[in-house]
């Protein structure tokens, strides 16, 4: 199988410009923490080598660029991990790890609300009738106050993981302020993906926290995960794609009259594309969950272990039944992630979006 890659964007500095920005995905705010940019480029001079494009050797060379790094120890490390509500991180994991969360906001014309704090998804459902919200980023005065708490908590690191910089302006956000903590070593992960797509790579980094892994071995592996990973998104109805803008009218009339449904993903730019086309809503759930079955099952191939993550937006029933599906067909799977998407989401996809994604380790 051949994964997914990531295009490279230039440094936003005068300074950097002429550097390969593989600290795009994974932003590090540390001369330390450049080191590991040499395992990116390791990954990619080996590979086509059998012997050395695999997990365990990139995990390997993870290890040695850690150690040379002073890193080997992490007894002296606390490290947060930071999310945006976008990327759908259960409520278990969040309190399991004390997860810190940076909300979206959802802006109707009589407020501004706070995705999963101050609004639910029921609440976007039932207000379609009379209004679409628009949403935007979390506010920078409350990502500058969750970085004031961490470093308040006893914090010395920062894991930073978000949705596609393709799609929202929150990873720039994020990285702009904690670029200008000097009291803090600070990643920002740019998953290039969405929802639980984007999340199941917090998942991934709150557990290697947890069991005691360096920051830059953590970062290394987050970041190898995110650029394997897939996710894929059935939805019901063209139209809330349409009027957000992320279809254009001839698309729209046409699927609707034909009742073709698109299965969506990001690219390796982080933005959405039509990677499938099927007839009516099942041909449309079938097919969403067999490119991430056929994800998996390649991943399984190359001995890679894989978890799979299934989300909807007011279709449980329907979510249900494939995440017991994936359970019985990949038993070998380390979890299958059930949740209900985000308001903020809600607002781009409408109701009855059926989701799948597969991080593969």
């Amino acid at each position: 199988m051949v994964f997914k890659k990531r295009k490279t964007v230039p440094f936003l500095s005068e300074q950097r410009k002429k550097q390969p920005c593989e600290i795009r995905r994974a932003a590090f705010i540390s001369q330390r923490e450049l080191l590991v940019v040499g395992l990116n480029r390791f990954r990619r001079s080996t590979a086509g080598n059998e012997d050395l494009n695999d997990g365990v050797a990139a995990e390997t060379v993870a290890a040695t660029v850690a150690a040379a790094a002073g890193e080997g120890d992490a007894e002296n490390q606390r490290i947060a991990v930071l999310v945006d509500s976008a990327t759908d991180v259960p409520p278990e994991v969040v309190e399991k790890y004390g997860v810190f969360i940076a909300p979206l906001h959802v802006n109707y014309s009589d407020g501004d609300f706070l995705d999963r704090v101050t609004i639910q998804p029921e609440e976007v459902y039932r207000r379609f009738e009379t209004e679409i919200p628009k949403t935007s980023t979390p506010a920078p005065a409350d990502i500058m106050s969750l970085f004031d708490r961490i470093a308040a908590e006893g914090y010395t690191h920062v894991i930073a993981v978000t949705i596609s910089s393709g799609l929202s302006g929150t990873y720039d956000l994020v990285r702009s302020i904690a670029s200008g903590r000097a009291d803090l070593q600070c990643a920002v992960i740019d998953t290039r993906s969405i929802g639980i797509a984007a999340g199941l790579t917090a998942v991934l980094v709150c557990e290697l926290v947890g069991s005691g892994m360096p920051f830059s071995q953590v970062v290394a592996r987050a970041e190898g995960t995110a650029e394997r990973s897939e996710g894929f998104f059935c939805v019901n109805t063209l139209e809330y794609l349409y009027k957000g803008g992320r279809i254009g009218a001839a698309t729209y009339a046409i699927g609707s009259k034909l009742d073709i449904r698109p299965t969506i993903k990001c690219n390796e730019e982080g933005k959405y594309v039509v990677c499938a086309k099927s007839h009516g809503r099942k041909g449309s759930l079938k097919k969403t969950v067999s490119l991430a079955k056929k994800v998996a099952a390649a991943a399984l191939e190359e001995g890679r272990s894989v978890r799979f993550a299934v989300a909807h937006g007011d279709a449980e029933a329907e979510a249900r039944v494939i995440a017991d599906d994936l359970k019985a067909e990949f038993p070998q799977a380390i979890d299958v992630i059930f949740c209900q998407i985000s308001p903020a989401l809600v607002v781009h996809t409408g109701p009855g979006l059926v989701g799948v994604g597969v991080s593969v380790l």
